[in-house]
């Protein structure tokens, strides 16, 4: 349930209760636009934010022989002038003398400091310059942090800004990652990763937590990650990202970096296809995204940047975030509600609105909005002008009722978050409305999954994040229960699948039951007959039924993956039986369930006993309505008393499993019709 005021929980009961509504109309989407058009030869890449604002990039070029290119920084400014994104310097010493497949670093470290970092193009030594004047000037010659072992190449370096450098270097048999550490007057000696020997590497980038640094890399077709623990120099290797599927499509050039305006993480890498298999020829940047550098999304293209060797995403503060590659940059304003094309507050022009919830479905909202004279007109935009009433852009609702005396204080609490797909014109002599049609976030969950992903040895709990993730849904509450604890041995997240089905698929081991909250959180839940009731209702329901059907099993039986290496014909299973529902009808009502997911009898026997609770839970069907709740959620456990004189007599516990909210100023209508079911 979410959680009201003492004055508001009274005014929900209250008989001369005054409802308050609010809504506002907010576009959150990172817009990237084309900005500028320097159209620099591609090269390998860099870019980051100078303390007093400025973007600084630096790019090792690209040439007929390459162990004799040059390494060159770029300061801007005023992102607005054309020609500072022209303008590039070379580094002293470092003209026609360095490798350019070993990319290059660029990130600000303590004190301000920016150091930038490439491959010598004999000698294999790393180099470093440095800048305490924001990238105006730098050191007029390299210092070396070290040489790469036996003569050896890198294929990437990043630094952080954390006083580091890591890197991906040449061993016998592929590549490995080492790192050094400054410590204020010199680098440390290279530490080297524990891990398996990389067949093939291109590129890395790596974020400091404040305890471990989490690595991303690429193979060159896969883009896997790490993480390193200096404290007790461990390596720990984590789940790949972009798993390989082919070797037709090439991943690299990564660059993570933290989004303070959205609170993600977000990994930009190229995705190229030579069209040698495929017969499909591109290169663009793909940004992924993650709340906890563990589970990322799919994330969403660049396509109209043509560009190999990287792209860097930065962030300026209170200006925008940039997309910067070596032929174009792109540019996405950073949301701001004093600015009008991203916020609208509409509350004064709802006339009405109904918002339909269903669990394991995206809710929905249907409003309309007064435009007398067509004042709304203005706001709706399109595909080239971005205002608050677009497509996919968020309806933010608020709901309550005015509380203390003569009811003058509005309070309200925010009860749906939902995202615009249709956008009707209602017009005629009498009237001007707009239509606005939105489903929550969760819709995502029904985008498909384009290449196939293998999951093993991983728990519920981690492979519900994972799928939602996948979808662009971040931070799941998922309960640490017994059922989200065990271990799935092997799941597949199919090709061409909807996120949907997957997540389905496997919340219906356990039984798990979902729905998206007004903050667009996926709330899961675990379903309980001891759930206790957050609600009452006697006096306040204005129409209520009571009703039951015993169509349901009494005996069910569920079957799992048959044990390896057992006798012929054994079976892993288990089953459970409603004695009380076979006593009172004298009929054996069977269910069987086979689920080859489930690999021992505790599992099996687990999962029965969640499908005997649902089968019991559907005998009891109830619908109620009652004066809109903005306390109530999906899943909630209510009491309903039905017991004055001449009512049905008929009282009990139900649970919410779908809603819908009415809201009508002319007709005063401000009410909940629940459906519920047993608990």
């Amino acid at each position: 349930m979410r959680m009201l005021s003492t004055t508001l929980t009274a005014a929900v009961g209250d008989t001369t209760r005054v409802p308050t509504v609010a809504l506002t109309i907010e576009d959150h989407i990172q817009h990237f636009a084309i900005y500028q058009s320097p159209n620099s030869a591609d090269a390998y890449n860099d870019a980051c934010m100078a303390a007093d604002g400025s973007i600084v990039r630096v790019q090792v070029t690209r040439g007929g022989n390459p162990l004799q290119q040059s390494f060159r920084w770029q300061r801007v400014t005023n992102p607005t002038q054309a020609s500072q994104w022209l303008s590039w310097t070379t580094f002293g010493g470092a003209s026609t003398n360095c490798f350019q497949d070993g990319l290059c670093a660029l990130a600000q470290h303590p004190g301000g400091t920016l150091r930038a970092f490439v491959l010598s193009g004999t000698g294999s030594n790393l180099w470093t310059w440095s800048s305490s004047t924001n990238g105006a000037s730098w050191s007029a010659s390299p210092t070396t942090v070290l040489t790469i072992p036996a003569s050896g190449l890198v294929k990437g370096i990043a630094s952080v800004g954390n006083n580091d450098v890591f890197f991906l270097y040449d061993v016998v048999g592929g590549e490995a990652i080492g790192c050094s550490f400054f410590s204020g007057s010199s680098w440390s000696a290279q530490r080297t990763w524990t891990l398996a020997t990389l067949p093939g590497a291109s590129g890395l980038s790596v974020y400091w937590t404040g305890s471990v640094y989490n690595i991303v890399y690429s193979d060159g077709y896969s883009l896997k990650q790490c993480t390193f623990n200096p404290g007790t120099l461990v390596w720990t290797a984590l789940p790949d990202i972009a798993p390989v599927t082919t070797t037709a499509i090439a991943r690299i050039s990564p660059h993570l970096i933290y989004d303070a305006s959205t609170a993600l993480y977000n990994l930009t890498c190229i995705e190229a296809d030579s069209g040698l298999l495929t017969g499909s020829t591109y290169s663009y940047p793909r940004i992924r995204q993650s709340a906890d550098l563990q589970h990322w999304s799919n994330g969403f293209v660049a396509h109209d940047i043509n560009a190999f060797y990287g792209a860097a995403l930065v962030q300026r503060s209170g200006d925008a975030s940039y997309l910067i590659s070596m032929p174009t940059i792109q540019r996405s304003p950073i949301y701001n509600t004093s600015n009008p094309a991203h916020y609208l507050d509409s509350s004064g022009a709802l006339l009405s609105y109904t918002r339909s919830e269903s669990a394991n479905r995206p809710a929905r909202i249907e409003l309309e909005l007064d435009s007398t004279q067509g004042l709304l007109s203005t706001k709706v935009g399109s595909a080239s002008n971005y205002q608050p009433i677009n497509l996919n852009t968020s309806l933010v609702l608020s709901e309550g009722y005015k509380t203390g005396a003569g009811h003058t204080t509005v309070e309200r609490v925010r009860t749906g978050t939902y995202r615009i797909h249709q956008i009707v014109f209602l017009r005629s002599p009498q009237q001007n409305r707009l239509k606005l049609v939105g489903d929550d976030l969760s819709r995502n969950l029904d985008l498909l999954n384009r290449y196939q992903i293998s999951y093993n040895g991983q728990t519920v709990a981690w492979l519900v994040a994972e799928i939602c993730a996948r979808a662009g849904l971040f931070g799941p509450s998922v309960p640490a229960t017994s059922a989200t604890g065990q271990t799935i041995a092997t799941f597949v997240l199919q090709a061409g699948q909807s996120y949907r089905r997957a997540l389905d698929d496997l919340c219906a081991t356990y039984h798990l039951m979902y729905f998206l909250d007004e903050s667009e959180t996926l709330q899961f839940r675990e379903l309980s007959a001891s759930d206790s009731a957050i609600w009452s209702y006697q006096p306040e329901i204005e129409l209520v039924s009571f009703g039951s059907d015993d169509a349901r099993s009494n005996h069910i039986v569920v079957t799992g993956k048959p044990p390896v290496g057992g006798q012929f014909g054994a079976m892993t299973s288990a089953e459970v039986h409603d004695d009380a529902n076979e006593h009172q009808v004298g009929l054996e009502r069977l269910l069987h369930h086979v689920d080859p997911k489930l690999t021992s009898s505790s599992q099996c026997l687990l999962k029965a006993q969640f499908l005997l609770a649902q089968q019991q839970r559907a005998q009891m069907q109830h619908r109620a309505v009652v004066p809109l709740n903005p306390a109530l959620q999906l899943l909630d456990v209510v009491a309903l008393s039905d017991t004055p004189a001449g009512a049905t007599g008929q009282s009990g516990n139900a649970r919410i499993m779908q809603t819908q909210a009415s809201y009508e100023a002319q007709r005063a209508i401000y009410q909940h019709e629940l459906a519920l079911e047993g608990v």
